[in-house]
């Protein structure tokens, strides 16, 4: 009953915002509605295979849109990749020294605040590195809200100020994908597709790979479209994902940590500005000396989760491919490499 109540409140809540016109608006309601019925209630649950389910669909319906000619871009835009890892890398270290210098914080506690990874994973490593969880989950949160709810409408506002030509014929190539993908949708092989997502996503979890339920379901169903006759999947499997992944969220806060909010205040607003000027100024750099969109290339460098990432571009009309994986790699990196980096620092300083 806990879970039902808590999907209602969400759902209600992503409904609201998406009505408004909110970018993201059934993922950030949901958080807010899981919240306000937490806080009232006290009886927000949602089990993991909540986030499960939202991974593996939204790797699916990443994938049911790649052909083949998407794969060679991949390979064409790898030094793009590179440069959003090395900016989230650097960044990140700084951010940790800035914050260090001016909390309370221990340095690794610090480091592991500015980390732009995934709002369950970090915290989950910054436990078995001794860090202190309860300041992680909090900074996290917030980088993980601002990026979701502030950074897509502040990005959009950004690009339509004096858009360049290169952003014109990107909308223009967008708005004639989304025309040509008006396709039936045949439940038998939907259904199908949707199994061999979550087999693929059950084996990313078994093998322990950072965001493995999503990387493992988009690897397995862009394999099979990329083989076999593409399946297309409809978008009511992207707005479920989206609610279901906003009410995860919003569960995994409890009060003791939104009351840690007000000591944090500083140390939240340096890492939300810090991410915002790289956004833009690697963002452009992404822009002008690769030909990519301003649009597409802040969205790159946006710190939302890649869960999170991919299901908002939709939804503010970029269908990217290199958007996806960009933000895939991030996530992988950030979850494995980074920490190693940033435990190796603190042990030699300390």
């Amino acid at each position: 009953m806990d879970i039902l109540l808590t999907l209602s409140a969400a759902a209600l809540a992503g409904m609201l915002f998406y009505k408004i016109k909110i970018p993201g608006g059934l993922l950030v309601g949901g958080i807010v509605g899981t919240l306000l019925f937490s806080l009232t209630f006290q009886k927000a649950h949602m089990p993991y295979a909540a986030k499960f389910f939202s991974q593996v669909a939204t790797g699916a319906f990443i994938s049911s849109s790649v052909s083949r000619s998407d794969i060679r871009k991949i390979i064409e835009n790898l030094p793009v990749i590179l440069i959003q890892i090395s900016s989230f890398l650097i960044l990140n270290l700084l951010l940790g020294g800035l914050l260090f210098f001016i909390s309370d914080m221990d340095l690794l506690t610090a480091m592991m605040c500015a980390i732009p990874g995934g709002l369950s994973d970090v915290p989950l490593t910054a436990s078995d590195m001794g860090a202190d969880v309860s300041s992680v989950v909090v900074l996290q949160f917030i980088r993980s809200c601002v990026g979701i709810g502030i950074f897509p409408m502040w990005i959009l506002h950004v690009s339509r100020g004096g858009r360049p030509e290169s952003d014109k014929k990107t909308v223009r190539h967008e708005t004639v994908k989304k025309q040509k993908t008006g396709k039936t949708y045949e439940a038998g092989r939907v259904t199908a597709l949707l199994g061999l997502a979550a087999v693929c996503g059950y084996i990313g979890r078994l093998l322990s790979v950072p965001a493995g339920p999503l990387v493992f379901s988009l690897a397995g169903v862009l394999a099979y479209n990329l083989l076999f006759t593409p399946v297309p999947l409809p978008p009511v499997i992207k707005r479920a994902a989206m609610v279901l992944s906003g009410a995860y969220i919003g569960c995994s806060i409890g009060y003791d940590a939104l009351i840690r909010i007000p000591r944090l205040f500083l140390p939240a607003l340096v890492i939300c500005l810090g991410y915002m000027i790289n956004a833009y100024l690697t963002g452009m750099v992404i822009h002008k000396t690769f030909s990519v969109s301003v649009k597409e290339s802040m969205l790159i460098m946006s710190p939302a989760g890649a869960s999170d990432m991919a299901l908002i571009s939709a939804d503010m009309g970029v269908n990217s491919t290199l958007l996806i994986v960009a933000q895939i790699l991030r996530l992988v990196a950030a979850a494995s490499v980074f920490p190693q980096i940033i435990y190796f620092l603190c042990t030699a300083v300390t």
